[in-house]
């Protein structure tokens, strides 16, 4: 079984100054992928259509995305979070 490299997250933190802006480019997408669901929500009906649906799982998609490159970008700039889960600590 071949070992894979974990990375040195705290040096690499250190020497990528870039590592904070792609963080925060993160977080505002993921902000928007979430305004935009908010958006959604206001504008739809209280029986929701097939085609309604269809959007709100597409809106779902991009937050899921953009929360998970949230997190990769914020754990790569040094700030990590083992488990907010109650039942993963």
């Amino acid at each position: 079984m071949t070992e894979q490299a974990i990375p040195d997250v705290d040096r690499d933190a250190r020497t990528d100054d870039q590592a904070m802006p792609r963080a925060v480019r993160a977080a505002r997408a993921h902000a928007e992928a979430t305004a935009q669901t908010a958006r959604y929500l206001d504008r739809t009906g209280a029986l929701p259509d097939p085609a309604d649906v269809a959007e709100y799982a597409n809106l779902l998609a991009r937050e899921e995305l953009t929360r998970d490159e949230r997190a990769d970008a914020l754990r790569l700039a040094g700030l990590d979070v083992p488990s907010l889960d109650a039942d993963e600590g």
